[in-house]
C-alpha cells in the first residue's frame, strides 16, 4: 500500500511539473497566430503516418500471434486499438495485459506474442536511442547483448524454473504451481513465436519502421507550424517522451509526453502546440477510438450471449 501511494504521489508530482513547464512555455497570443497560420496539409500527412503505425503495430503482433495459435487480423486490430483506451484508464502494463484478452484463444500464448513484438521495439528504441545520443559503442554493445538474450532465452527459462522451485521449498507450493503453469504457457508461446527466423527478423524491421514513422510524424507536425525539427532532435524528443511516460505511470502519459518532447525540440509556444497535436494524432485520438471499439465489442458479446 505504501509503495502504491508513493507511486501515485510521484505520478501526480510529475504531472503537475509537466503542466507548469508547458504553461510557462506558452504565449497565448502567439498560440492563436500559430493556429491560424498552420499548414494543415502537413498535419494530414502526419495523420496518414499515424494510421500506418497502427496497421504496422497490429501486423507485427498478428505475424507472431498466428505462429502461436489461430489468429484473425481484424480481431488483432480491434484489440490493438482498444489497448490505447485501456492505457488511458489503467497503468500501461495492465492496459497491455487487458487488450490481449480481446484476441481470444490461449491468453498466455497471445500475451507472449505481444511481449515478443514489444520487446523487439524496446530493443530497437533503446539501441538507436543510445547511438543518437552519442553512445554508439554502448548502443551497438546493447544490441548485441539483447540479441544474444533473445537467441539463448533458455537460460532465462531455467532461472525462472529455479525461482519457482525455491518458492516450493519455502512452502508456497500452491502459488508456485500456478505461476509455473502460467510461465510454461507464456514461454511456450514465446518460443513458438520466434521459431521462424523470417518472422523474427520481420518483427525487428517492423519495429524499426514504426519508430521511424513516428519520428517523421513529429517533424511533419512541426512543419505545419513552421517549426524546423532535425531528425536527431525529433528522435531525441520521441525517445524522451517514451522514457518520461514510462517512468511517470500517468495514464496515457498525458502531460509528461509533451514535456519529454519539449526537452528534445526546445520550449516554445509552437513547440507546445507541436507536442500536443503530435501526441493527439499518434496516441490520444486512438484512446477515444479504442473506447468505441471496446464497448462495441463488449456490446456484441452481450448480444451474442445465451438467454
Amino acid at each position: 500500500m505504501r509503495k502504491a501511494t508513493l507511486r501515485k504521489l510521484f505520478s501526480a508530482v510529475a504531472f503537475l511539473i509537466s503542466l507548469a513547464y508547458l504553461y510557462k512555455s506558452i504565449d497565448f497570443k502567439e498560440l492563436a497566430l500559430a493556429i491560424s497560420e498552420a499548414n494543415y496539409g502537413y498535419l494530414l500527412l502526419s495523420l496518414v503516418l499515424s494510421i500506418f503505425t497502427i496497421l504496422l503495430g497490429t501486423l507485427r503482433w498478428y505475424l507472431i500471434l498466428r505462429k502461436v495459435q489461430k489468429a484473425s487480423f481484424r480481431k488483432t486490430l480491434q484489440a490493438f486499438i482498444s489497448g490505447y483506451y485501456f492505457m488511458a484508464i489503467l497503468p500501461p502494463t495492465l492496459g497491455h495485459m487487458a487488450k490481449v484478452k480481446l484476441v481470444g484463444g490461449d491468453y498466455f500464448a497471445a500475451l507472449s506474442s505481444l511481449a515478443l513484438g514489444m520487446a523487439a521495439e524496446v530493443v530497437v528504441l533503446l539501441s538507436f536511442g543510445l547511438i543518437f545520443l552519442g553512445f554508439t559503442k554502448l548502443g551497438l554493445l546493447g544490441i548485441a547483448v539483447i540479441l544474444v538474450a533473445f537467441i539463448y532465452d533458455k537460460a532465462f527459462h531455467r532461472v525462472a524454473l529455479t525461482f519457482f522451485k525455491l518458492w516450493e521449498d519455502l512452502g508456497a507450493k500452491r502459488i508456485s504451481k500456478t505461476l509455473k503453469e502460467w510461465w510454461h504457457r507464456t514461454y511456450s508461446g514465446w518460443k513458438k513465436g520466434k521459431e521462424s527466423k523470417t518472422s523474427f527478423a520481420t518483427t525487428f524491421l517492423i519495429s524499426f519502421a514504426v519508430i521511424i514513422l513516428q519520428v517523421f510524424g513529429l517533424i511533419l507536425v512541426g512543419k505545419a507550424f513552421s517549426l524546423d525539427i532535425s531528425l536527431k532532435g525529433a528522435f531525441y524528443a520521441f525517445f524522451m517522451s517514451v522514457i518520461f511516460a514510462s517512468l511517470s505511470g500517468i495514464p496515457s502519459g498525458i502531460g509528461v509526453n509533451e514535456f519529454g518532447i519539449l526537452i528534445g525540440i526546445g520550449p516554445s509556444t509552437k513547440g507546445v502546440l507541436t507536442a500536443f497535436l503530435y501526441k493527439f494524432l499518434f496516441q490520444y485520438q486512438y484512446s477515444i477510438i479504442g473506447a468505441f471499439v471496446f464497448y462495441k465489442l463488449l456490446g456484441g458479446e452481450h448480444e451474442g450471449s445465451p438467454g
